[in-house]
This record gives C-alpha cells, sequence and structure tokens, in this order.
C-alpha cells in the first residue's frame, strides 16, 4: 500500500500517526483482548487483597504472592539485614535442661537470671512463657509441713524443732516468693500471657478459672485509649466498629491464660507489665505479621472490653520508660490509626493492629543468643547485657515455640520472631504496605495491560518475546522496593503480562496464519521453504524496493532442433526434468526463481533478504547447474534422447525487486539494466564458446571465495558508453585440486593470458600462432598447453575489440 499523502499526522517517520493508527485499527481485537485482561486482573486484584473475604481461588492467589514475597526475604543480600544489636535472647535450650534439669525449671533459676541480668545492667527482661501455676519444686516439702501440723492438731508427739526447721526449709525453697522478689528488684520486666482462640484450648478450662486469669489480665490493659478528635462524639460507636474488625477477622479471643497474681503484684514499676505473645500465621502457615493489639474480656457487653498490648509493644514500653500517659491508642471510624509511644515514636499499624514484620535475617544468624544455663551459671559477660531488651524464651526440642517464617522450614523460634518485631517497632520499619503500595500495583496492571497490550498488537511477531522479557524488570522493580521497606504485588502484575503476551500471541498466531498461507501460496513457486519461512517473519519485505542483486539467465541452445525431434509428450517430460532439477538447484542455494522464460530460467540472489555473499551463492548454483546438465546429458543418451547444451550469464548490480504486476495478476521479479545485462551475458556464451559468462561486478564479488575465473573480453552494452570487462566462470579451485587438473587449468590460464594480451595489442597473427610463446617471455611446459589455449580464443571475432548488444 503506498503511503498516504497529506499533512505532517500522514507521513511516515517521527510524525506517522496515520499509519499508526492505521496498524493500530487492523489489530484492534489484540487490543481489545489485552483490555480485557487488565479488567480482569484489576478485578482479581481488589477481591484477592483488599476484599473482606476470600474465597478459595483468591486464597491461592494470596499463596502465590506470599510465595513470591517469602523469595524475596530469603534472597535479600547479607549486608542489607542491619538489625538492632539493643535485642539479646536468652533461650531456654538443651544445654539448659541438661545443666538446670528437667523442664519446667524451678523458679529460684528464673529468679537467679533475673539477678544476673539486673547486675549486668540490662534494662528490660521480657518473658515469653506464662508463669500460670504455682512452682512444684518445695511441694514434697510443703506437704511433710503439713502432715506435722496435723500431727501436731491431733494431740501427737511432734518435735518442734523439726517442724521449724522443714517450715524454714520450706520459706526458703518458695521459687514462687523468690522469683516474685527478683521480679520487683529488677524492675521493668514484661511478663508473657496468651489468649484462647479453639475449642480444644478451652475445654478443661471452667469459668471460674478463665474469670480468674481475665481478672489478673484487667490490671495491665492497654494505658490509653482514645478516639480521634474528629470523632469525640461517636467514641462508642467505633470503639464497638473496632471490635466487630476483630470479629469479622476471626481474632476475637474467647479466653486467656495469665500469670500468677503473686508474680503479676511484683510489676510494681509502671513501665512493668504483661503482654501476649500470640502470633497467628496466614492462611499457610507462615508468620508474617504481627498482632500488635487484641480486645479481650468475659462480658457479653463489648463495649466494656479492653484493649491489650504485645508483649513487643510493652516491652519497647519498658525499654523507652513512656509512663501511662504516654502511651496512646488512637482508634477511628476505619479502626485504628496509630500507636504513640511518648513524643519520639508513632507506629501506624493496620486497622486491627497488625504490621508486617520485616525480618532481618535467619534463625540464630542475626541476634545474639546466649543460653540460660550460662546466665544462671555467671557464664557470660556482663556487657552484653548492659542497656539491652534480653527475651526468654524456649529453643529446646520438645519445649520450643517454633514458627514458620519466610525462610522456609520450621525452625524459627517464636522467641526470634518477638525480636524481630520489637527491632521493626524501635526503629519504625516495618515491611510498609498500604494506600501508596496499592495505587503503585493497579498503575503497574495498567501498564502492563493497555500499553503493553497496545505494544503487542502492534509489533511483528517476532518482537513478541520482548512483552515475555517484561517480567525481568517487573521482578527488578518490585525486589528493589521491598529492599527500601515495599511490599508491591508480583503475582497480579506478573498475570497481568503473561495474559497479554500468551493470549495476544495466540489470537494474532491463528488469525495470521491465514495471511501466512496466503504467503506461500504466492511466493512458493518463486522461493524455497527456507526463504519462505524467514519471509513469513516479515512479509513487508517483498515490497518492491532497489537493491543489489546478483542475476541469472540460463538458457537451453539449440532448443528449437531439440524441440522438433520430439512430440509433444516427450517433450513436456523433456523440459519438465530439466526445469525442476535446474529449479531445485536455485532453491539449494536460497535463490530466487523470477519465472521460466520458454526453456530459459531466470533467479536471482541478494532478496528478498539482503544478504552478504549473494554472487558466490550465484556461481555456485551455475556450476552445479553445468554438473547436472553433463549428468542428465549421460542418462538422455543412454535412452537415446537429443542432448543439450546451456548457456549462463551472471550480474550483480542494483535492480528494482518486488511485487509487481495487476491488481489482478502480479509477481515477485526484478526489473533494471542489471536484469537486461545479465540476459545479454548468457547470449555470449555461443560467440565465445563458453557456458557461463560473469560480469566484472560479480567477478569482484566472488573473486575471493575460492573461485577460478578466466578474462574474457571488454564488451559495451547498447545504451553505455563505457565497456565492461566479461570474465568465464570455469569452476572452483578445490574442485580442479580433487580431480587434478588445478596444475593444467592453471597452464591453461596462463597461456591464454598471454595469448589474450597479443590480442588485446591487435597482433592477430601472433595471437593464433602456436609460435608465439617462443618468442616472448614465456618459454618451456606453457608452450605444450597453446593447442589448448587457442581452442579458447572467441571465435569469429570482429577486429574492433569490442561486442556490441
Amino acid at each position: 500500500m503506498a503511503a498516504p499523502s497529506g499533512g505532517w499526522w500522514q507521513r511516515r517517520g517521527g510524525f506517522g500517526l496515520y499509519e499508526l493508527l492505521q496498524s493500530w485499527w487492523r489489530h484492534r481485537a489484540s487490543f481489545i483482548i489485552s483490555l480485557s485482561i487488565t479488567a480482569a486482573a484489576l478485578t482479581l486484584y481488589y477481591f484477592t487483597f483488599l476484599g473482606e473475604r476470600s474465597t478459595p481461588i483468591f486464597e491461592l492467589l494470596q499463596r502465590l504472592e506470599y510465595d513470591s514475597l517469602d523469595t524475596r526475604f530469603r534472597y535479600r543480600p547479607e549486608k542489607e539485614k542491619d538489625f538492632d544489636h539493643r535485642i539479646v535472647i536468652v533461650d531456654i535450650d538443651q544445654h539448659s535442661q541438661e545443666v538446670l534439669g528437667r523442664w519446667p525449671f524451678a523458679r529460684w533459676h528464673f529468679a537467679r537470671m533475673l539477678e544476673v541480668l539486673h547486675r549486668d545492667g540490662a534494662k528490660v527482661a521480657a518473658f515469653d512463657i506464662t508463669f500460670s501455676k504455682p512452682d512444684e519444686s518445695a511441694a514434697p516439702l510443703l506437704r511433710f509441713l503439713a502432715e506435722l501440723k496435723a500431727r501436731n492438731a491431733r494431740g501427737e508427739p511432734v518435735d518442734a524443732k523439726l517442724e521449724a526447721e522443714v517450715a524454714k526449709l520450706a520459706a526458703e525453697s518458695d521459687s514462687d516468693k523468690q522469683f516474685a522478689e527478683a521480679i520487683k528488684k529488677f524492675g521493668k520486666v514484661v511478663l508473657g500471657n496468651f489468649f484462647l482462640y479453639t475449642e480444644a484450648d478451652l475445654q478443661k478450662l471452667d469459668d471460674q478459672t478463665l474469670d480468674q486469669y481475665a481478672n489478673e489480665l484487667s490490671y495491665f490493659s492497654f494505658p490509653q485509649v482514645q478516639s480521634i478528635k474528629s470523632r469525640q462524639g461517636f467514641g462508642k460507636q467505633d470503639y464497638l466498629s473496632l471490635i466487630g474488625r476483630y470479629e469479622n477477622a476471626d481474632m476475637l479471643p474467647h479466653g486467656a491464660e495469665a500469670n500468677m497474681s503473686s508474680l503479676t503484684s511484683a510489676l510494681s514499676v509502671e513501665a512493668a507489665s504483661t503482654g501476649f505473645f500470640n502470633e497467628p500465621p496466614d492462611t499457610d502457615g507462615i508468620v508474617r505479621r504481627t498482632t500488635m493489639i487484641l480486645p479481650f474480656g468475659r462480658s457479653n457487653n463489648k463495649s466494656e472490653w479492653d484493649l491489650y498490648g504485645s508483649l513487643d509493644v510493652m516491652a519497647v514500653r519498658a525499654y523507652l520508660g513512656i509512663g501511662n500517659d504516654g502511651m496512646v491508642l488512637t482508634y477511628g471510624e476505619h479502626g485504628i490509626v496509630d500507636l504513640q509511644f511518648g513524643e519520639g515514636l508513632r507506629i501506624v499499624p493496620n486497622d486491627i493492629g497488625q504490621a508486617l514484620i520485616n525480618y532481618h535475617g535467619r534463625a540464630y544468624t542475626t541476634y545474639k543468643h546466649v543460653s540460660m544455663a550460662d546466665v544462671v551459671k555467671g557464664n557470660w559477660p556482663a556487657e552484653d547485657f548492659r542497656d539491652k531488651i534480653v527475651l526468654v524464651g524456649a529453643t529446646a526440642t520438645g519445649i520450643g515455640d517454633i514458627k514458620s517464617t519466610p525462610y522456609s522450614g520450621t525452625d524459627y523460634p517464636g522467641v526470634e520472631i518477638h525480636a524481630n518485631v520489637i527491632d521493626n517497632i524501635l526503629n519504625n520499619n516495618f515491611l510498609v504496605r498500604g494506600a501508596k503500595q496499592q495505587l503503585c500495583d493497579a498503575v503497574f496492571i495498567l501498564i502492563l495491560g493497555i500499553p503493553v497490550g497496545i505494544f503487542m498488537a502492534l509489533v511483528q511477531p517476532r518482537w513478541m518475546w520482548f512483552g515475555a522479557a517484561l517480567l525481568i524488570p517487573l521482578a527488578a522493580v518490585d525486589y528493589g522496593a521491598f529492599r527500601r521497606g515495599w511490599w508491591l504485588n508480583f503475582t497480579i502484575p506478573a498475570m497481568t503480562l503473561t495474559g497479554n503476551v500468551l493470549f495476544v500471541s495466540l489470537y494474532r498466531a491463528l488469525v495470521e496464519e491465514k495471511e501466512k498461507r496466503k504467503v506461500r501460496a504466492a511466493f512458493g513457486q518463486y522461493l524455497s521453504p527456507e526463504v519462505i519461512r524467514r519471509l513469513l517473519v516479515n512479509p513487508r519485505l517483498v515490497e518492491p524496493k532497489k537493491t543489489n542483486i546478483t542475476v541469472m539467465f540460463s538458457d537451453i541452445r539449440g532448443f528449437t532442433s531439440i524441440s522438433e525431434k520430439l512430440d509433444a509428450q516427450a517433450l513436456a517430460l523433456f523440459l519438465n526434468q530439466y526445469l525442476s532439477d535446474m529449479t531445485r538447484i536455485v532453491f539449494n542455494y536460497q535463490g530466487t526463481l523470477d519465472k521460466y522464460i520458454g526453456d530459459a530460467v531466470m533467479a536471482f540472489w541478494g532478496a528478498p533478504f539482503e544478504e552478504e555473499g549473494h554472487a558466490a551463492r550465484g556461481c555456485d548454483a551455475a556450476l552445479e547447474m553445468m554438473k547436472r546438465v553433463g549428468e542428465l546429458q549421460k542418462e538422455w543418451e543412454a535412452e537415446g534422447k537429443p542432448s543439450l547444451e546451456i548457456g549462463i550469464g551472471l550480474n550483480t548490480g542494483v535492480a528494482s525487486v518486488g511485487k509487481m504486476g495487476s491488481e489482478l495478476r502480479y509477481g515477485y521479479t526484478a526489473l533494471g539494466d542489471a536484469v537486461n545485462l545479465s540476459s545479454r551475458l548468457e547470449g555470449l556464451n555461443k560467440d565465445y564458446g563458453t557456458h557461463i559468462i560473469v560480469n566484472e561486478t560479480t567477478y569482484q564479488a566472488a573473486k575471493d571465495d575460492g573461485f577460478i575465473f578466466r578474462e574474457l573480453d571488454l564488451m559495451r552494452v547498447k545504451g553505455k558508453l563505457e565497456p565492461v570487462t566479461i570474465y568465464q566462470l570455469m569452476g572452483r579451485q578445490t574442485d580442479f585440486a580433487a580431480n587434478g587438473s588445478a596444475e593444467t587449468v592453471r597452464l591453461q590460464m596462463e597461456a591464454f593470458a598471454c595469448a589474450r594480451e597479443l590480442y588485446r595489442n591487435r597482433q592477430w597473427k601472433a595471437a593464433l600462432s602456436r609460435d608465439s610463446l617462443k618468442s616472448g617471455r614465456r618459454t618451456g611446459p606453457l608452450a605444450l598447453t597453446w593447442s589448448a589455449a587457442g581452442n579458447l580464443l572467441p571465435q569469429n571475432r570482429p577486429q574492433t575489440g569490442t561486442v556490441s548488444s
């Protein structure tokens, strides 16, 4: 189609808006597919990651996204895992059980541990343990003392000194009392408790026990809970709405287990407290987020329930020394707004007090771990605890609280999860996923949907791989954002891109296959299968253009006399076999068959693909054709058919090549002086007694490819003033070497060159004389080849030295 004429908007090039719109309109169905994929992706994104509830198919997408997030954690460089060195973990590990005895340990071990930590300057001690029942280590002494008192009451004789000694030992063995005194002396201690959710957790606890635990917790509810100023009149309504959000998320506790009253009463310092250590996992069982606030109460009226802080929140509060007035939770109509740790630290969780944990490394490779036995025995440097938050938790096999985290496996201690959360709170570096990140996700979905869809609709099929390659920069952007604390969605944008590439490519492949069949039908008679395969990639290559090609004309000599000797049927079979073999040779050397002109064959190389070496391929094809003709001659002579000779002309030059003809009939052909000259070269073979003649342009292009050429003459083409040199293509050097005639050919070439020089100087008789070499500089073996060389001189030559065509 011709380029449209008109203003700037119709021109080709940078401002070819008209052609761009035309191309887009032709592929509008592909764009509609992309638009549909984008709309579906946005819908999936909303219901999967923004909706209130999820269905199994949406949960599958969530898990895919969780896997992509976990991969980012696992491949984050070690140098970027900058953790807070103010956090130390004291492990109740296997070594502790070997040294301190069977679990549960006597409470006086914990008392001794607190004494050591206090002596070494630890600032906060937080327990990922609940001490809900009395210590049993002094139970035998207490039972013996009770029996002595019972005997004394019955009037039985009892040694008063024994009773006093047993009473003294029992008092000294009261581990709970020793632990409580150690807590009071240490000051900033945070005891752990946990909430109960399942029927299995509650079935062995009666209401009295649950009420008792709830009463113990009520003393340690969140210090300050307030509504935002703009919702002061709706505080109660917003509070019930907040609790309703927990209920919708299935996060309302049905009970709790708290610490003993004797221990909680020892938390006399204002910053000392208790905190829950529940860390519920995501749907795939992996802990990725922490819950910092939970509502709890035993009343049927949920407005009477209190809010409680996690162990991590309360540990940070104790470390920063925040009083009740400075520890504030603010909520509004959309849930929790923020947590204020005094004036210097503000944490913004989601609407139910959750935040994404920004893990700083694998288990046991980040925060310092110290065995509890080493602390109790004083076998650890004091400076490791000075001004630190010390987390105490179980990690030993059988008693450890082991969780699954993004680092895979089930070997991550729950106490180390709390270390990461405390780190995130202190440095306010939780993994962020909020409105900004969701907006970025939507933008990526739109970009990878509509613009990429337009690109996929407009580009040639060979460039469609570029669409799939965009997964690499998408992953790079998401990973870069993750390293800076943002969680951007990868799954839905990647699905959008993949869907675009897959469905648009599939559609174009199915629809454009019709066009490819047209190409095969139109050009199958001109081109080899390999060339057609490459042409299907870019059908525009057959549009008319000027390019450098090598043109071949091949003709049968004396075809008229041959046709007179054969009937029509035999002549057709004869000619079909000959043309089929010649065409097959053209195709084997990636040539283009232009046409048959009776018994003549026209072909060319260098189009539709502009490639180097087309002159050499044309020469190879010509030699192969001569070889095949020789084989056919033997077959036809054996069958009694007439023999034939052919002449071939080759010329390299610029020609107009492309689809040409009328609207009703067209063909792929070449036109121009280069074509005409090739035809005339073929005809000169009769005058020179040769088979293959090439122009000097073909000679220059192919002379370094192992061919042997012999300069024949100068000729002047009709309409041209300057004569051109023509050459005979004799063969390949390797072929002559293989059959042992290389030396003979060389001598013949030298003899002919000598005679040619005499002829050029108009020494006609000397050129034809056998003795001419003896009077010249060349002697010896060259004279023996003169008879053969003389036979190669042109026949019936005019004495002007040129041939007019």
